[in-house]
């Protein structure tokens, strides 16, 4: 899950910005006295698009940045007693 969140954190924050302004106009509306706005009056189309946008380049961009995880995997193991930890070794 910490790998997931890691490489698609981008996605996240156009959410947390549409919660950030959320937040900001109910609290400016409840301060006028006026009724406070539902979470679904805001700018959807604008969050939605631009989640999507933000998690098609992350798409792209892990699809052609492959070449630094090429490599052989060398798991975790013990060596005379001590663990050595895991490892990507480049092949040629």
């Amino acid at each position: 899950m910490g790998l997931f969140l890691f490489r698609f954190w981008p996605v996240l924050v156009p959410l947390l910005c549409y919660l950030l302004w959320h937040m900001i106009v109910r609290h400016k509306a409840i301060k006028k006295g006026e009724p406070a706005p539902r979470f679904r009056d805001g700018p959807v189309y604008w969050l939605i698009l631009s989640t999507l946008l933000t998690a098609a380049l992350c798409f792209i961009l892990l699809a052609t940045g492959q070449d630094a995880l090429k490599g052989d995997y060398i798991p975790a193991h013990l060596e005379g007693g001590t663990l050595v930890p895991s490892e990507v070794r480049k092949t040629p």
